[in-house]
């Protein structure tokens, strides 16, 4: 679970720097659906030290409780079940120390029928998906 989380992490970051750095304020097409542009997703929440105390506290909740309900043997025994979680709270950190860093998230993922988003984002969904998929 550290390290997909962990791993996940860094890849996020990552990116986000390289759309920074490279795409700027271009549009980069990969055939007819994706497209990759920087977007952000800016909400006046952010900027308040409230909401981000909360939401870092929030973070650490879902951890700790992760690993409480692991060691119970309750939930998240499988291997696949880990790499889920560990992907999930690594999207979550990613954008997490966006909204710690920057005040805003930093999108660059466009499908054009979909709002923009970023890997961070991708990890979260697939990541609780597979941790919660009953395990056969």
């Amino acid at each position: 679970m550290i390290a997909s989380g962990g791993l996940l992490l860094l890849l996020d970051q990552w990116s986000k720097r390289m759309v920074q750095v490279h795409v700027g304020g271009r549009c980069i097409r990969w055939g007819p659906v994706l497209r990759i542009r920087r977007g952000t997703n800016r909400k006046e929440i952010y900027n308040r030290s409230s909401t981000r105390a909360a939401l870092v506290l929030a973070w650490f909740t879902a951890l700790v409780s992760a690993i409480a309900l692991q060691g119970s043997g309750a939930w998240f025994q499988g291997r696949v079940a880990l790499l889920g979680l560990g992907l999930a709270l690594g999207g979550a950190a990613g954008n997490l120390l966006d909204i710690l860093r920057r005040r805003y998230i930093i999108d660059f993922i466009d499908l054009r029928w979909w709002p923009v988003f970023n890997l961070a984002d991708v990890a979260i969904v697939a990541g609780l998906v597979v941790a919660l998929w009953p395990q056969i």
